[in-house]
């Protein structure tokens, strides 16, 4: 898309200085994002992503043309060591790299069945496919405990246009290079991580099945906002579940430019409303919104005290 229509398109992401604290310390947990949905999680001992996808073809290529793992971006984005890669669903804009980045990389690739369908297209061993059962399961990778809770995917809109959800599985991967239309959403799940005695969850599309939130709790809440305003009280039922200390915003961006592009916002996003339903949900709960790459430090005792490493 071409730089004047991007940029009347999607609007520029510029947070508030307030919700930015920046400062220098110890590194006992970092989590960066990658955009999208994409998170790395790293303590001192194992690395661990969740959602990574850096390729970030432009929306003509999504509407017209196969896709593929751009090995450039992954190269230039992804830590060269890495433990685990969890997928909470299997759309392209969620599963597309990580196959990849698996094979590159020898990381153990966690997630539904198609998730793994898609791995072993790549070339992923067994021994490093782990399918999660769609009731969600339990798995330690280092010092790392993952738990994968069932969940629904959010109804996402763009203006007036309903984005399909592609429901259903892919139990064999094509052997051509796929459109996105064939990546299929194989079950979604919410994905709590427990690191040093910090909790954190991530939910990756913008809806949740409470029952499955209950006695659920997370000092981090990596919320996933796209489509977020067609369930209801959607950031409100998720803090009153899960009472975060610290909430990350996430997939509010438009993931249709490269990463060096900056960071440009989905339509109806609306991110001084979130930062108000937050605010309205918790009054303990503190919101930092990161840019794409940036060190999130988060101290084990508080996480309040949370910065982005400068």
């Amino acid at each position: 898309m071409a730089t004047g229509l991007y940029e009347r398109v999607f609007h520029r992401f510029v947070p508030r200085s307030a919700l930015r604290p920046r400062g220098r310390g110890q590194r006992p947990l970092v989590i960066r994002w990658l955009g999208t949905a994409g998170y790395v999680v790293k303590t001192e001992k194992t690395t661990v992503l969740i959602d990574p996808f850096v390729s970030r073809h432009s929306l003509l290529d999504v509407a017209l043309l196969p896709l593929d793992a751009r090995d450039v971006a992954i190269d230039k984005h992804i830590p060269d060591q890495v433990d685990a890669i969890l997928c909470g669903h299997s759309h392209y804009d969620h599963i597309l790299d990580a196959p990849r980045i698996a094979k590159k990389t020898g990381a153990l690739l966690v997630g539904s069945s198609s998730t793994c369908a898609w791995g072993r297209r790549e070339g992923v061993s067994e021994d490093k496919l782990a399918v999660v059962p769609p009731e969600g399961c339990s798995l330690t990778i280092g010092d790392i405990d993952v738990r994968f809770i069932h969940s629904v995917h959010g109804k996402v809109k763009i203006g007036p246009f309903k984005v399909p959800q592609l429901s259903g599985t892919v139990d064999v991967a094509p052997s051509r290079t796929p459109r996105a239309f064939h990546y299929k959403m194989g079950g979604a799940y919410g994905i709590h991580l427990t690191c040093g005695g910090v909790g954190i969850y991530h939910n990756g599309s913008a809806d949740l099945v409470d029952a499955e939130l209950t006695g659920v709790r997370a000092d981090v809440l990596l919320c996933g906002l796209a489509g977020r305003r067609a369930t209801r009280n959607y950031t409100r039922r998720l803090i009153e579940h899960l009472d975060p200390k610290l909430v990350l915003p996430s997939h509010h961006d438009a993931f249709f430019a490269p990463l060096e592009r900056g960071c440009f916002l989905l339509p109806g996003i609306d991110l001084p409303g979130f930062e108000r339903e937050v605010r309205d949900a918790s009054a303990a709960a503190r919101l930092l919104t990161p840019d794409y790459l940036e060190d999130v430090i988060v101290p084990l005792d508080d996480p309040r005290d949370a910065f982005i490493y400068d």
